[in-house]
């Protein structure tokens, strides 16, 4: 993972001025703050997360949707109740 160096946020300097690390995080989208000299904690502004948000779930929508395909292909044919399922537990 590369990170930019006007990304990192020392802890202490988030912590004392919050709102700055807030502004810079809407500026660039994400920043990255670092804890002990290593990456801890990542913030990014909220029209960033949910673009994330929006590819992970089309991501996992073609998951499924492979998974279908997969499936449909072997299909036995057979189908089974809820009771029949978990009927013996």
């Amino acid at each position: 993972m590369q990170i930019a160096a006007n990304a990192i946020i020392p802890i202490t300097d988030a912590t004392k001025h919050f709102k700055t690390a807030c502004d810079k995080t809407k500026e660039m989208g994400t920043t990255f703050i670092f804890k002990n000299n290593r990456p801890d904690i990542v913030m990014m502004d909220i029209a960033r997360y949910e673009q994330l948000i929006s590819v992970l779930d089309s991501m996992e929508h073609a998951e499924i949707g492979e998974l279908i395909a997969r499936r449909k292909v072997v299909d036995s044919g057979n189908r089974y109740s809820l009771d029949e399922v978990v009927g013996g537990l």
